[in-house]
């Protein structure tokens, strides 16, 4: 199951990179357009320019780097208490966010979504991994 969360908590990573690529990015030029970039309701650039992307004084996608490599070292270590707790404030946090996305923003993110989906795998095997 550790296996399983390290590869989760690096795709995690990858996908958090890449929505702090793109915001970085959209900051530096307007005219940018991303690939998430699908349709008017299907946008990443939307919720990563609104004003809920940066909650906690610090980008959601810089805090969302940052917990990904802490799961990451954290299943290389085999903490796997340490790993469920994490993935249960991060279960509430995706469940706000998700509000915020789906009924503030009104946009279908995907790398948004990748990463709600990321999250629950990593508190279900956690949840095993804990409960064995």
């Amino acid at each position: 199951m550790l296996r399983t969360i390290f590869i989760l908590a690096i795709t995690g990573f990858i996908i958090s990179f890449y929505a702090y690529f793109t915001e970085t990015k959209l900051k530096e030029d307007a005219s940018y357009k991303p690939v998430c970039d699908i349709s008017e309701r299907i946008s990443c650039s939307k919720p990563l320019q609104s004003e809920y992307a940066n909650l906690f004084f610090i980008s959601n996608t810089i805090v969302g780097i940052i917990f990904y490599v802490s799961i990451a070292i954290l299943a290389f270590f085999n903490m796997a208490a340490a790993i469920f707790y994490a993935a249960i404030a991060s279960g509430v946090a995706t469940i706000y966010l998700a509000y915020l996305l789906y009924f503030k923003v009104q946009s279908l993110c995907i790398v948004c979504t990748s990463l709600y989906v990321v999250n629950a795998l990593i508190l279900f095997f956690s949840y095993k991994e804990m409960f064995k």
